[in-house]
């Protein structure tokens, strides 16, 4: 899932372009969640963040980031960029090992076994009383239990003051439409104390999902803003 850019992550680049004032990007330590490809830091540092952190959960993502910071070291001079480890569901006691995630992700990721997971999680994992001020991420939440371990690491991961931005594509899901799944984001997030705001997002033009390399979501898409004051 994370080897190619969604349409998610085109619309919160757009976006970030724009804003990147309201959320006192510039000077900032910003994490990504979910980082992918990494676009949306990437953009980040151009912009005048202080320090970039990426994280994803597979060694192959990993291992992929580190190659793309090596490419963009010099045109984010001035923005130190670091590749962490960070598995959201170990942000609730238990939930690892309640859901389990197979070895490698959907099939397309595979990071290696078992044993290389484990090193990777314990060798390049985030420290744990490590917080930021900005946390960015697109189309993380895209299965269960996605909604609550988000929710949990961005509870704990997230300054105060801070704020988080994702940009989310309201994806229906075999038996919940797309928006009570953005709905269970958001009671999570404000039941752990983030004050939360959801907000219309603007979507990519028609041409720009002809050729099948972007999904076109019913509900199009939405910003969800998290806050710790």
């Amino acid at each position: 899932l994370g080897w190619r850019v969604w349409a998610s992550g085109v619309v919160m680049c757009r976006e970030l372009l724009a804003r990147h004032g309201e959320i006192g990007l510039k000077g900032a330590d910003v994490l990504e969640v979910g980082a992918g490809c990494g676009v949306v830091g990437f953009l980040a540092a151009r912009l005048g963040a202080r320090r970039v952190t990426f994280t994803d959960y597979l060694p192959g993502l990993l291992s992929n980031l580190d190659k793309s910071v090596e490419l963009n070291a010099e045109a984010s001079v001035g923005c130190e960029l670091r590749v962490r480890h960070l598995e959201w569901l170990a942000s609730v006691p238990g939930l690892s090992e309640e859901s389990a995630r197979p070895v490698g992700g959907d099939g397309s990721c595979s990071g290696g076994d078992a044993m290389s997971f484990a090193a990777t999680a314990r060798d390049r994992a985030l420290a744990m009383d490590e917080t930021f001020a900005v946390i960015l991420g697109s189309d993380v939440c895209y299965e269960d239990p996605l909604p609550r371990a988000l929710a949990h690491t961005l509870s704990k991961r997230l300054a105060r003051p801070g704020v988080a931005w994702l940009t989310l594509p309201v994806r229906d899901w075999p038996g919940e439409s797309g928006e009570a799944v953005i709905e269970r984001l958001v009671n999570f997030a404000t039941n752990l104390g983030m004050a939360a705001t959801v907000e219309k997002a603007p979507d990519l033009e028609e041409e720009e999902y002809e050729g099948g390399t972007f999904v076109r979501h019913r509900g199009g898409m939405v910003h969800v803003w998290l806050r710790h004051e």
